[in-house]
């Protein structure tokens, strides 16, 4: 009986020395007649994640289209580098874009950005107190690995479309194409929204850590006074955010290299954290029930149970601890912003969006476990915290107290993460501002679309992002005062703008990938084959669900909601009288000859200037 064989076009990429459809294809030109396959084998063959995946083009023949073929996908392995980036800038050519900014990001330093921005030592330990106020220890046990299922979908839906447009614009772009430049408008608005906001949100807890961690034990500071505790932590945000201008304005390769050295850094901490207090630690271990236990600890001013004052009582109090993991998962869209730094942008932003939420889902809840089992007792902590939460409290009376103890030191090594996060979340939220000025979506756009001939980095959009968010800090505080909340609860209202914001640009953006042109699909090289739309329609769902949570006004948050409020009231004032009739969108910086000039003036201003 003769042996059967596989029809080449019918072949899917294999890793290891096992044959490729290009090979094949290769080599049966030499022998027999090649059948194009039919429409139905193609979409068979499509890529997804994992083995199926496909990594970006690398040059050669296009197909009729202008995108590169799949062979030319195959032949990546064996280009060198500089060919890479050459086809990358030929990506970001058919977008319309000249290469302003210095490609040198490798797929690791892509994945690092989002990562550090996750920041999974400052989001789940500044609002710890929160979560354990609102939820018990279930907000850790069962709220983290709740929110992580959701954010896992939202992370990779998100990923498909970052791999079929590879620019810093990301989501404002994506929307733009995906349905038309209003879309676009109010994404790139909202996504600017929350993008300021989680720049606040990790300054101002890195902060308020560094002052309780540091300033307190060195100077005497009381992070719990509130003239000395959130006022200095107001202008210690803005001592931290000038620092980390000057690093963002001094290049891509010093940011790629503080991303880095911010993955290293907080995986350390994670595990000695872990490792000491299951080791080291002097507190009793907990049964694993108590983790997975729905008690919410907090009291309203008079003393009565928090949840008595919320709709839904223990239900609804820890459905609004969520806030402490869906916050966490804020600011992973880096990886599509940067990918005009990135070499190989297609493949490597699809998997930088996607690994960040997924490592930070296991080494966060490795951290948060070991701390919520070695915890005294949920209203000691809440009681004793100090200006550095409850986080603090259990790493001192587990390893002991002050700069000279295991506990007070890996409290500052918690300060510093946090200061890498600030930073990587002000080089992200520039590179979104320089894309939405590039294409002239707001007032002084002129000046903030300007990049610096030395570094090839978007000073002018650093500086604006930066200024901005510190100015949201001081605004929530006033309404955090007017409303009656306590000042020490000002995170909440910061980060509870960020989160809502953040996801309803993914959001829509997910929405008009389902819904607006399907063109994309053609374009993406990270796909999810046929589980697409439906993790898509999931991911739309659990946004539009948890957004009421985090804007629900109580004592611990009540200015998110007039804050967000008032954000939509002014953009749509302005949408109205300015951008509906002028913003033309996303739109060709010139013809490929006039790119390629533009791209040559930066190179002669950089070797001129010695850059």
């Amino acid at each position: 009986m003769p042996r059967r064989t596989r029809s080449p076009a019918r072949v899917r990429l294999r890793h290891g020395n096992r044959t490729t459809p290009c090979e094949i294809a290769s080599t049966s030109r030499k022998q027999t007649r090649i059948v194009a396959p039919r429409p139905r084998e193609v979409a068979r063959s499509r890529p997804g994640p994992g083995l199926r995946h496909f990594s970006d083009p690398e040059g050669g023949s296009s197909s009729a289209d202008g995108r590169p073929t799949r062979c030319e996908e195959v032949r990546m392995q064996g280009r060198s580098r500089e060919e890479v980036i050459q086809q990358d800038i030929r990506d970001l050519h058919k977008l319309g874009y000249a290469q302003e900014l210095f490609r040198t990001m490798g797929g690791f330093s892509n994945f690092a950005i989002s990562f550090s921005i996750i920041s999974i030592l400052t989001g789940a330990v500044i609002l710890f107190n929160y979560g354990l106020a609102l939820g018990g220890p279930a907000s850790v046990g069962i709220g983290w690995p709740l929110v992580t299922v959701f954010t896992l979908l939202i992370a990779a839906t998100m990923a498909e479309i970052a791999s079929a447009y590879p620019t810093a614009g990301g989501l404002y772009y994506w929307a733009s194409r995906l349905r038309n430049k209003d879309w676009g408008w109010w994404t790139a608005w909202l996504n600017l929204g929350g993008q300021i906001s989680i720049v606040a949100g990790i300054n101002y807890a890195a902060a308020f850590y560094l002052a309780a961690t540091f300033l307190n034990p060195v100077f005497g500071i009381d992070p719990n006074v509130e003239t000395l505790g959130v006022l200095n932590a107001i202008w210690i945000t803005g001592v931290l955010i000038l620092i980390e201008i000057g690093f963002n304005v001094a290049g891509t390769r010093v940011v790629a290299f503080m991303n880095d050295l911010s993955v290293w850094w907080h995986i350390g901490f994670v595990a000695a954290i872990a490792i000491l207090l299951f080791v080291a630690g002097s507190q009793p271990i907990h049964d694993l029930g108590f983790l997975f236990s729905v008690a919410p600890a907090g009291t309203t001013a008079e003393g009565a149970p928090i949840a008595s004052i919320l709709p839904f009582g223990v239900a609804g109090a820890f459905a609004l601890s969520l806030l402490q993991a869906q916050w966490t998962y804020t600011g992973y869209d880096a990886s599509a912003h940067v990918a005009e730094e990135t070499v190989r942008a297609r493949a490597a932003s699809a998997w930088g969006v996607f690994l960040s939420v997924a490592v930070s889902a296991v080494a966060g809840y490795v951290v948060l476990t070991a701390l919520t089992l070695k915890m005294t007792d949920p209203a000691d902590v809440l009681a004793n915290s100090t200006g550095g939460g409850g986080v603090a409290y259990i790493l001192e009376t587990n390893l002991g107290a002050g700069l000279g103890q295991l506990g007070g030191l890996l409290a500052l090594g918690i300060a510093f993460a946090m200061t890498f996060a600030g930073f990587s979340s002000i080089a992200s939220s520039g590179r979104m501002l320089y894309a939405f000025a590039r294409d002239d979506g707001m007032p002084g756009s002129g000046w903030l679309k300007k990049v610096s001939h030395r570094y090839r980095s978007p000073a002018n959009s650093v500086i604006a992002i930066s200024v901005a968010s510190w100015l949201l800090i001081a605004l929530i505080y006033v309404l955090t005062k007017a409303f009656g909340g306590d000042p020490l609860f000002l995170i909440a209202g910061v980060t509870g703008v960020s989160t809502v914001l953040l996801y309803w640009a993914y959001g829509l953006c997910i929405a008009l990938g389902l819904w607006g042109d399907q063109s994309w699909r053609n374009e993406r090289v990270w796909s999810l084959g046929r589980w697409s739309r439906p993790m898509a329609l999931v991911s739309v769902v659990w946004i539009i669900l948890i957004s009421p949570l985090f804007l629900y006004p109580f004592p611990l948050n009540p200015a998110a909601l007039a804050t967000t409020a008032g954000f939509l009231v002014l953009l749509a004032i302005y949408y109205v009288v300015w951008a509906r009739a002028r913003f033309k969108g996303p739109h060709r910086m010139g013809a490929e000859a006039e790119l390629t000039e533009i791209e040559k003036e930066f190179e002669q201003a950089a070797e001129q200037l010695g850059g």
